[in-house]
């Protein structure tokens, strides 16, 4: 009898695994799913194939900023510069004008909510002089966490062949910036902001609709399809998963929920293998799979490779059996209209200030800071051009008169 138990539960993982491969077709979409307090895995495909990580690009950059502060060299006030270069970033962006300043805590609010490309290169910028800079420190840190199949090349993740990742160094980066940095959590699980009128919503569905989730980051260009990395809290067992490659937001989303329903049922008695020690069984593939026939041979928006708030569009392959939409009504609860909202504020920075962002104290410079109430973010409020700023003058917060044009993402 004392066999019969851990048979059924790989029984019930096999189930999982079969059904996940029904619905796969034409995704290569590799996963690894870990428990974060004993490192185990609990399960993975193709873990080592060499991804490329779209925005999940930024829990490196946001790890590489904590990091920065951890040494001394910033802090959480510290000024976020928002300069031409930042400003000419392809959605999805927030679209300050040049010369707004925001704090390191506003920024990173925006980066794991919106996926803001501005503000990643802002916030590289400003860490570090230059994105060059910043993005030497970003592939210094994969190294020193045994990321060996991830290279960046810029701060934000929009498509470049010579930046990639696997769902294995995605699943170190996250159990790192669990460890290293615990207070910094909340970052990684904010459901909206508001910034000015503007209500903007985390592109993380999970949050709102997978009991447990306690955060993490989705990623989206054509080339990777669509990318999760969540992590969830359930009866004292946390886990972390990654996901790679969904042909639609749906399917990656109900992948991620089915992989971790199943792995929290999972006895883990038997599994020796670690994430940190684990090594690849069979060949890996050094060269990413390119998406973008599958994910966008049907989109007609021309921002599609750029912008993460079009990341729900179908894909080439439509799903069979079993039905996509009665895996979704099992595993993921119904989207809700109400969601929790986190105001932002322009300004508010005091340094340190390593490269001279902030002006000088003899420079009038007039300001301003939202002064709206908190909101409920809903559909309709998904729009992403550029949010409105108006308010009562503060201190620190150079903003021009000049708004650029709102485009169409």
């Amino acid at each position: 009898m004392t066999l019969l138990v851990p048979r059924i539960f790989q029984v019930i993982v096999l189930f999982a695994t079969v059904l996940l491969a029904a619905f796969s077709v034409g995704s290569a979409a590799p996963h690894i799913v870990v428990d974060m307090r004993s490192g185990k895995v609990l399960s993975q495909k193709e873990a080592f194939d060499r991804w490329y990580p779209a925005s999940l690009t930024k829990l490196m950059t946001a790890y590489t900023v904590f990091k920065e502060i951890k040494a001394g060299r910033l802090t959480l006030l510290s000024p976020v510069k928002v300069s031409e270069y930042a400003l000419s970033s392809p959605p999805s962006k927030m679209g300050y004008p040049v010369g707004t300043i925001l704090n390191v805590d506003t920024a990173i609010k925006i980066l794991m909510v919106k996926s803001a490309n501005d503000i990643a290169t802002a916030i590289a910028e400003s860490a570090a002089g230059s994105e060059q800079a910043f993005v030497a420190k970003m592939n210094g840190n994969a190294a020193a966490l045994g990321m060996r199949d991830t290279h960046f090349v810029n701060a934000h993740g929009l498509h470049d062949p010579n930046q990639y990742t696997s769902a294995h160094d995605l699943a170190l980066l996250a159990m790192a910036i669990s460890r290293e940095f615990p207070s910094y959590a909340g970052y990684f699980a904010v459901p909206a902001i508001q910034s000015g009128k503007r209500i903007l919503q985390n592109h993380n569905p999970l949050l709102q609709r997978f009991d447990g989730t306690t955060g993490m980051k989705t990623g989206f260009v054509c080339a990777a399809g669509l990318n999760i990395v969540v992590t969830a809290k359930r009866n004292g067992k946390n886990l972390l998963a990654v996901v790679l490659g969904g042909p639609t937001g749906q399917e990656r989303n109900v992948r991620a929920a089915m992989l971790l329903t199943a792995a929290f049922s999972q006895n883990q008695f038997f599994i020796r293998t670690k994430l940190d020690t684990m090594k690849p069984v069979g060949p890996v593939k050094r060269t990413p799979t390119d998406m973008r026939d599958t994910v966008c041979k049907k989109r007609t928006n021309s921002n599609a490779d750029n912008d993460e708030d079009s990341n729900d569009g179908n894909g080439v392959f439509a799903m069979k059996q079993p039905s996509l939409d009665d895996l979704e009504a099992k595993y993921l609860k119904p989207k809700g209209s109400n969601t929790r909202v986190v105001p932002i504020v322009l300004g508010n920075a005091t340094g340190p200030d390593p490269f001279g962002l902030l002006p000088r104290a003899e420079e009038n410079v007039t300001s301003f800071v939202s002064n709206d109430n908190g909101a409920v973010a809903n559909d309709a409020d998904k729009s992403t051009d550029w949010p409105v700023v108006e308010g009562t003058k503060a201190m620190k917060v150079p903003l021009p008169a000049v708004r650029p044009t709102p485009t169409a993402n």
